[in-house]
């Protein structure tokens, strides 16, 4: 990390050292799997350890660094089901729970339309779990653009059931408090979803040539 300008007043001294070092990690200045260590940041700031240290246990709580006995505080790979995961708290998970009850219903009408509606629901309440305006708003856009490829996935075979299972393990890791598998359950279901999508294109050009 470039070295950070000097800290100077009494507003706060852990919120400022959390906001530069937030910006830094999410710049990629400090990258997964690197450490934090308090000394050198608070020598580099001009300050004392003190408010060092409490910026980075925000950091933790927020899911951007880990503490680990061993390691002390290191960069976490960031990820929304990494953050949102953390920070969720009981109202989210029923409002996830209810939507994958709601998917569950739908998976015996076979309605994709319906479906996918609540299955961008579900996303969207994990997304604004993490309670950042810049990133519910770029999940908002790109969810707009996706919604016509999400019902094309929902309509090869078997997709709808395959999709809620995929959705209840994410759900099922929400609950646990598991991050990391949160993360990895919602990377499988994008990439099935994905597979889907492209399965779907590939139809449609072979009937488009036949």
């Amino acid at each position: 990390m470039n070295k950070p300008p000097k800290l100077e007043g009494y507003d706060l001294l852990s919120k400022k050292v959390y906001r530069i070092l937030k910006k830094e990690i999410i710049k990629g200045s400090f990258t997964p799997g690197s450490k934090i260590l308090e000394f050198q940041i608070a020598q580099q700031m001009g300050i004392s350890r003190t408010p060092v240290r409490e910026a980075i246990r925000l950091l933790a709580a927020e899911g951007f660094i880990m503490l680990s006995p061993n390691q002390g505080a290191v960069v976490r790979t960031v990820s929304v089901e990494n953050i949102a995961c953390e920070v969720i708290n009981k109202d989210g998970l029923e409002e996830l729970e209810n939507h994958l009850n709601k998917m569950e219903n739908l998976l015996k009408t076979g309605d994709s339309i319906a479906y996918s509606e609540v299955d961008l629901k579900f996303h969207d309440t994990i997304v604004n779990a993490c309670r950042n305006n810049q990133l519910i708003k770029m999940r908002k856009n790109i969810s707009d653009q996706a919604q016509r490829y999400r019902i094309s996935s929902l309509r090869v075979a078997k997709r709808l059931r395959e999709s809620f299972a995929e959705h209840r393990k994410i759900f099922e890791a929400f609950k646990e408090r598991d991050s990391n598998k949160a993360d990895r359950m919602s990377q499988k279901h994008i990439q099935s979803a994905l597979k889907n999508i492209l399965k779907k294109v590939i139809e449609k050009e072979d009937n488009g040539k036949s």
